[in-house]
């Protein structure tokens, strides 16, 4: 790492630390509170990504009008800010405040999936809060989470040290093949975030009237595996809590391994689309989800 970079990351790392001592001064609702004044003044001052956000909701949304859309983006700063608080107050939390924080339904298909002692594969998203769904859920299961390594090792090290010390184990993305694969075997679930831009390595698949690249990862994983497969979003209450309904998705058997592949990951952009169009703040429309179009 060059000494610049190093001190850099050291920098930023030193002031994420300031900031989570400072808002442990307060409640998690006051906390809260600080973090909409800082999002209506990033949304205005520091507007990162904001036309961005707005292009892509005015695309999604074309019934909606330029004071709806703007309000939608406007919110999309303040929720992710509520994340983020609520991530730097696990710490502080109880495991049983942990558990009760996210609400599940049709937990059914959790306990059927486990009789079958294949695990399941959990697809997620960028929604509402998906950490606090993760460290929940592995309050009551076992649970390996795919992530990506952040670029600041400092940032890297306390977001990980939240997750394994709070009950569930990680899978950096270089060895997610592996590592999935083997945490199924011992009937556990593995959740993925699927709702990133893929790239070439994706499968292009309708979502808010446009092809997006997908990724395959979820699909792959289910289909070799041959284990139940869940989507599950977490959507923000009223009361500051969460409700996460899972749905299970068929394994569809065509013959064709790409087919199925693109049936599935098709089936999990519709149920995501369909949890935005009811809560469209709730997503994060900061990612690029429409970096490239389907080749012809």
């Amino acid at each position: 790492m060059k000494k610049n970079k190093k001190i850099q990351h050291y920098i930023e790392y030193i002031s994420l630390k300031m900031l989570i001592s400072f808002l442990h001064l307060f409640t998690i609702n006051f906390a809260k509170k600080i973090g909409f004044l800082l999002a209506d003044f990033a949304f205005v001052f520091v507007p990162v990504r904001k036309k961005h956000i707005i292009d892509s909701l005015t695309k999604s949304f074309p019934a909606k009008n330029e004071m709806e859309i703007k309000k939608i983006a406007k919110d999309v700063y303040k929720q992710f800010v509520c994340t983020v608080v609520e991530i730097i107050f696990v710490s502080k939390m109880t495991d049983e405040q942990i558990k009760n924080f996210v609400k599940f339904e049709n937990i059914y298909l959790i306990e059927q999936a486990l009789k079958k002692g294949k695990g399941g594969v959990i697809m997620s998203a960028h929604f509402g809060n998906w950490e606090m769904l993760a460290l929940s859920f592995a309050k009551r299961y076992p649970l390996s989470v795919i992530v990506a390594k952040q670029e600041n090792p400092y940032f890297d090290n306390i977001i990980n040290g939240i997750r394994s010390t709070r009950g569930y184990k990680t899978i950096y993305k270089e060895f997610a093949p592996l590592g999935v694969l083997k945490a199924l075997k011992r009937n556990e679930f593995v959740a993925i975030l699927a709702d990133q831009h893929a790239g070439v390595q994706g499968v292009y698949t309708p979502f808010f009237y446009r092809e997006v690249s997908t990724p395959k990862g979820p699909a792959v994983f289910a289909l070799r595996a041959k284990c139940p497969l869940y989507t599950g979003f977490c959507a923000r209450q009223p009361d500051g809590r969460y409700v996460v309904a899972f749905e299970e998705i068929a394994l569809p058997d065509t013959g064709d391994d790409e087919k199925n592949i693109e049936i599935i990951m098709t089936e999990y952009n519709k149920i995501l689309q369909r949890h935005i169009e009811e809560n469209p703040s709730f997503w994060f429309w900061f990612h690029r989800r429409w970096k490239s179009q389907k080749p012809k």
